[in-house]
């Protein structure tokens, strides 16, 4: 003992504070017995007493697990160790210095005996320089684990806790994405950030008029509109990222894709698609997007369902748009040839002082004798499409106009009734093909069937499969174009009345009406609309009401006859 008091130790205080340790009350204050300030005090009243400690530095890692020692102001601490400035460490309790206990073992038993250093846990009574006399080389260990049990044991609680919070909605994450913001009466809710939302606003519209990210990124910059990130910085917020490189960051073509892709701006809350294996291992890893945790109208939507989905299709076709600052031309992505299905390509060409624009079919063009060209002329697919999309709004008017005079029978509510039965057979469908799946593997492994049997089955079912989640996706759009109506407290029909009296085409008005353009070998002009399964059931619904009415009316006749 007098040989301790005898020598001069150089010592750092180690201070630290974790939310995933449960160093947090459960309205997320900090628990005072580990606040930084009371871990400070109880060390600085420790060193009043042991005069042979003199106080070199502090070191504070605030925040950071103690499940791992990857942590900053650690790392330092171990620096100015190995640098011979340091030959002790002093910590409130082996808790604050770690909790896993593999890792505490090796720095106590090997890495701080190995450099001569003094290890002092004080609410544990733990003194390296006094260890053998304490009988604490049996007693540490069993603490170390019991830590390590703690932690694990928090981090099951807070995982369950964050799950339970996913599913009823609430919004659990670390950094809220760019046109949202934290409510001030509900830290778990979204609201939108209405300074940035025309922004996100203004990138879908200028998607629909055919512009590409990377155009779209331009004109921003051009503009002057901060980006994500410099919003972020000019309104004060510590977010940090790995991506920034320069002095003011810009828009680019990956932001605006990410933008457009994020389902969050239609109401939809996404949340959990990373996660940690365990409570030791902090690197992320990517869950399949089954995984992820959806709810839908969580909060309100910056930009309609509708024109979300339709963006996401949009995204879909090829729509390459010609170099410079242009948009895609009106019909881009849209004409096909009849017969051999291939796209058709746009062509310009001169003639007598005039420039005349045609489509002919891209097999044809690489080899003539795979197809027909199918030449049709750019103005004879317009004449027939804009005519076409007039005669569905003027069907629209007069359908919103038969549905008003049912007496307030909702056909929307119908609907949604009807599409959500279809969704529902649909993963039921999904369900048994699963199983069947799963069946036909346990015939394999039990050598009932042979592995080419295995995989022709196997090939059926995930085609079966892959074939109900199309069609799924496909309802959920006609969902949204439904609910939008409902929304804004409207007939979904209502609208088409934007649309009463257009005399031209433009690319929104085209990628909003046309899903699919085909043309035959004699030029005719095949017109698929978005909207031709919602017209086609009000119609039927109609045409149900009035044979209800009808046969209302003969029973009525029958009884007065009788």
């Amino acid at each position: 003992m007098q040989k301790i008091l005898d020598k001069k130790y150089h010592a750092a205080i180690y201070l630290r504070l974790s939310k995933e340790d449960g160093d947090f009350s459960v309205s997320g204050e900090k628990k005072e017995s580990n606040s930084i300030a009371n871990q400070r005090k109880l060390i600085m009243e420790y060193l009043k007493k042991h005069p042979e400690i003199v106080l070199v530095q502090e070191f504070c890692d605030d925040g950071y697990t103690g499940t791992n020692f990857d942590r900053p102001e650690f790392q330092k601490m171990m620096g100015q160790v190995k640098e011979n400035k340091i030959n002790c460490i002093i910590v409130k309790d082996l808790s604050r210095f770690g909790r896993e206990y593999i890792e505490m073992g090796r720095y106590i038993e090997k890495i701080f005996p190995a450099l001569n250093i003094r290890f002092i846990a004080i609410n544990d009574n733990y003194d390296s320089a006094m260890a053998h006399e304490a009988g604490n080389e049996i007693i540490i260990p069993f603490k170390n684990l019991i830590n390590d049990s703690y932690s694990r044991d928090i981090s099951i609680k807070v995982r369950s806790n964050l799950d339970i919070k996913r599913r009823n909605g609430e919004f659990v994450g670390t950094h809220v994405v760019y046109g949202y913001q934290r409510s001030e009466e509900n830290r778990n809710q979204l609201v939108i950030d209405r300074a940035v939302a025309p922004v996100i606003q203004n990138i879908f519209r200028m998607k629909l008029d055919g512009f590409s990210p990377e155009q779209i990124a331009d004109k921003l910059n051009q503009n002057g509109v901060p980006s994500p990130f410099e919003y972020k910085r000019l309104s004060g917020s510590k977010y940090k990222t790995g991506f920034r490189r320069q002095v003011q960051t810009q828009w680019s073509a990956v932001a605006i894709y990410r933008i457009l892709k994020n389902e969050m701006y239609m109401g939809t809350l996404v949340q959990g698609k990373s996660s940690t294996p365990n409570y030791k291992v902090k690197s992320r890893t990517q869950k399949d997007e089954s995984e992820w945790s959806r709810t839908e109208n969580a909060h309100e939507a910056i930009i309609p369902a509708a024109t979300f989905d339709l963006v996401q299709k949009l995204m879909l076709e090829d729509s390459r748009s010609p170099s410079g600052d242009s948009a895609v031309h009106l019909f881009s992505g849209k004409v096909f040839c009849q017969d051999c299905k291939s796209s058709m390509t746009r062509k310009k060409t001169r003639s007598n002082g005039k420039e005349y624009v045609y489509f002919i079919c891209t097999a044809n063009k690489q080899d003539k004798n795979v197809c027909n060209p199918h030449r049709i002329t750019e103005q004879a697919i317009y004449d027939v499409v804009l005519a076409l999309i007039q005669s569905q709004v003027s069907l629209a008017l007069d359908l919103e106009l038969a549905l008003k005079e049912l007496n307030g029978i909702s056909w929307e509510r119908r609907e949604l009734e009807r599409i959500q039965s279809r969704i529902s057979r649909q993963e039921e469908l999904i369900e048994y093909n699963m199983k069947m799946k799963a069946s036909v593997y346990d015939d394999f492994k039990s050598e009932f069937i042979t592995l080419e049997e295995y995989q022709i089955f196997k090939g059926e079912f995930d085609k079966k499969i892959a074939e109900a989640k199309e069609t799924i996706s496909r309802l959920q759009g006609s969902r949204n174009k439904v609910n939008a109506g409902l929304t804004e407290q409207q007939s979904w029909l209502a609208q088409f009345r934007q649309y009463e009296n257009i005399q031209e085409l433009n690319r929104r008005v085209v990628v909003s009406f046309v899903e699919r353009i085909e043309i035959s070998l004699n030029k005719e002009v095949c017109v698929t609309l978005n909207n031709a399964d919602q017209f086609q059931a009000i119609i039927d619904f109609l045409n149900e009401f009035q044979e209800k009415e009808n046969a209302k009316k003969i029973v009525s006749l029958v009884k007065e006859v009788g």
